[in-house]
């Protein structure tokens, strides 16, 4: 059971990335926008969406969406070439 709620806090955690990577790459908002404007919105969405999943005792789910979001923010870091500096 707690590894379902893991999974489901993953796939919680996927669909504003993958909303902001659609946005991005199919629509006209993707060129008007800052580039990385709209995956900051997704991972301030993630982050906003923990805090409350914490508040609500989901504790695996929650550990599945931080997962999620680490690993987008890194995903986008390394294959956009950002500079950190």
């Amino acid at each position: 059971m707690k590894s379902n709620s893991f999974f489901m806090g993953c796939l919680v955690g996927v669909i504003a990335p993958a909303i902001a990577y659609l946005l991005r790459t199919f629509s006209s908002v993707g060129t008007t926008m800052h580039p990385l404007s709209l995956y900051v919105l997704a991972a301030a969405i993630n982050l906003l969406l923990l805090r409350f999943l914490y508040r609500g005792g989901l504790d695996r789910i929650a550990q599945g969406v931080l997962l999620v979001t680490f690993l987008a923010v890194l995903f986008l870091i390394f294959i956009d070439k950002l500079s950190l500096a």
